[in-house]
């Protein structure tokens, strides 16, 4: 059978991309209202990242149609969605909690210098924190994805792996910045695929990280 090429093959790939990515959207509404929105959201995003990367390093089987991946119909990713979201769920609650625990109490310790202790070295200091609590962010959810680690080593290969390339870190920031214009130019998308938009980059360049500092780690000089 004749293979799409050019035009029509970049055509394709981009509606399969796009209807993926509607359908992850879906079902990461869906999932989130399902662990009551608190408890779900977490989980949810951690499974469209899991899912997200599978796509990305792992390519369609040979046999797939011209219309699409059979990974991607629906029912297949209902249930692939639902075995890691079960999977993962009191783990990676957890693991967002502390995080958003970490962030509130740093906020408010801003706060409470700006307003009473006046202290600019405080001041600069839980900034840094900060900041490394927002590049945290960034890489957790493919951390979790990637790695079957203990509780407690998500958090120090997060930190590990966001510092490791700083450019990555900046090419999601990039990428964050090109998705929110893509929304701005094509509203509609934010209601069909506002997190697939914001994950992918955020996906593929901490993924990149994660060789990276993977490649370090093997490499036995002479």
């Amino acid at each position: 059978m004749m293979q799409p090429r050019g035009i029509i093959k970049l055509s394709l790939k981009t509606g399969q991309a796009l209807l993926l990515g509607i359908k992850l959207q879906a079902l990461f509404i869906l999932f989130t209202l399902l662990g009551g929105v608190v408890l779900g959201v977490f989980p949810a995003l951690a499974t469209c990242t899991k899912i997200i990367l599978r796509r990305l390093t792992h390519k369609a089987d040979t046999t797939d149609s011209m219309f699409g991946d059979q990974r991607n119909t629906f029912s297949a990713l209902y249930h692939e969605f639902w075995q890691f979201y079960r999977q993962s769920f009191w783990e990676i609650n957890g693991i967002g909690y502390i995080g958003a625990l970490a962030i509130a109490v740093l906020v408010a310790d801003l706060i409470v210098n700006q307003n009473v202790i006046h202290s600019p070295i405080v001041q600069y200091g839980l900034i840094v924190l900060l900041i490394m609590v927002f590049t945290y962010w960034l890489y957790v959810f493919t951390i979790y994805a990637r790695y079957a680690l203990h509780f407690w080593q998500y958090f120090r290969q997060a930190l590990v792996i966001s510092v490791a390339k700083f450019s990555n870190t900046l090419a999601i920031i990039m990428g964050s910045i090109l998705a929110t214009v893509v929304l701005v130019v094509f509203p509609a998308l934010t209601f069909v695929a506002l997190v697939p938009l914001y994950l992918t980059p955020m996906i593929w360049f901490s993924y990149r990280s994660c060789l990276h500092v993977e490649a370090v780690m093997t490499y036995q000089p002479s």
